[in-house]
């Protein structure tokens, strides 16, 4: 039976969850020293508990290592470098954000995007974990804006600069530091709306990249007006600043539009093709992308489609996919080619070999996942 993600999160959580491990699990038999190593993995999340409550939650592959309450919903999870600190952001459009970390001792730290301002559940630290960027829109104009938050003075705001678009929802840092990607989903919306789109017709969403320093505007790639409705929402980088993206198309379900691209500073956006079923599968919705250690194999969910679907960043072919019911979250794994993978109705699994099945292990009960997991260590 296949379930919608908005539907199950607004009733009871009745199904079993798994904890999930980034290996087959043979592999643990054959080398105990490979299990140990692996199981001191860390990631984190935001989830629906089995009490109906929202929270965020940094775990292992054998538990909990610690899970706190949030006032809603939450989306995605921020890393602080060289830490286990964490911060968790409201869905759009949603206005906190929890930082949190391994260390119970120290208390959870909630934050509020200022008057005027919602987030759009993503953020990225700065090189050194000072400075924290956010996604967000100044919703009585409808420009979307990254937020600048002091990390080492509780989140305090100490700025913002324009996203040169409408919408921006996901980001990353490149590696030179100083050049942040932004993927403008050309969506505009209102708190007073929630999340109907404002601007159906007049949508154009873009790829643009801004110096950090300065906030000036570097590059801008836009795609084609005929694809105007093709929202950009979530992007990782492959191996040498390489943005891989995913979309979720807001035009005529009965289209199929190729959902997965590729840019590279300079060139124009590339949407990858793949075999119309599977095109066809993805019912027009890119949930999560993330790509392995390597930088080289993408993983990217359609939890509308209950599946999983790998590319290759190098060239953009189509590798193949596997079914989880309601899947979204991706997580690189610690080693290359392997994924965490969650989902909505409580599943919790891994790929690791494109020769094997995804790996579940049934020990977690009435959990549902969100839409985004990350890797913290």
């Amino acid at each position: 039976m296949v379930i919608d993600r908005r539907s199950f999160l607004s009733t009871s959580l009745t199904l079993a969850g798994g904890v999930m491990w980034p290996f087959p699990i043979q592999a643990a038999f054959d080398d105990p020293s490979k299990a140990t190593r692996d199981q001191d993995q860390l990631f984190a999340a935001a989830r629906k508990d089995k009490d109906g409550g929202y929270c965020a939650a940094l775990f292992s592959l054998t538990g909990d290592v610690r899970s706190v309450p949030l006032p809603a919903r939450g989306h995605d999870v921020a890393v602080r470098p060289g830490s286990q600190e964490v911060v968790v952001f409201a869905r759009r459009p949603g206005r906190f954000g929890v930082c949190f970390c391994a260390n119970k001792k120290k208390a959870p730290l909630t934050f509020f995007a200022k008057p005027g301002r919602h987030f759009y559940g993503h953020g990225v630290f700065s090189t050194d974990g000072r400075l924290l960027y956010t996604t967000e829109q100044a919703y009585e104009t409808g420009q979307g804006v990254i937020g600048v938050w002091d990390a080492t003075n509780e989140y305090k705001w100490v700025g913002e600069f324009s996203t040169h678009g409408i919408g921006p929802h996901d980001l990353a840092l490149l590696d030179d530091g100083v050049t942040l990607v932004v993927a403008n989903g050309g969506i505009q919306t209102h708190p007073e709306s929630g999340r109907q789109i404002l601007n159906l017709a007049e949508m154009e969403p873009s790829l643009v990249y801004i110096n950090v320093q300065t906030g000036d505007l570097i590059e801008k790639a836009v795609l084609p007006k005929s694809l105007h409705q093709l929202s950009i929402r979530h992007l990782s980088l492959a191996k040498d600043n390489r943005v891989v993206f995913g979309c979720q198309y807001k035009g005529s379900a009965r289209d199929t539009q190729r959902l997965i691209g590729l840019h590279d500073r300079g060139g124009e956006i590339r949407l990858v093709p793949g075999p119309e079923t599977v095109l066809a599968g993805l019912k027009n919705y890119i949930g999560s992308v993330d790509v392995d250690r390597s930088g080289e194999i993408v993983a990217a969910s359609s939890p509308r489609g209950n599946m999983i679907t790998f590319w290759s960043a190098i060239d953009g072919r189509y590798m193949g996919k596997r079914e989880l019911n309601d899947g979204c979250g991706v997580a690189r794994g610690r080693e290359k080619n392997s994924f965490l993978l969650t989902s909505g109705v409580g599943i919790v699994s891994a790929f690791h070999s494109f020769k094997k099945p995804l790996v579940q292990l049934q020990d977690r009960q009435n959990l549902a996942w969100d839409n985004h997991a990350v890797f913290v260590r």
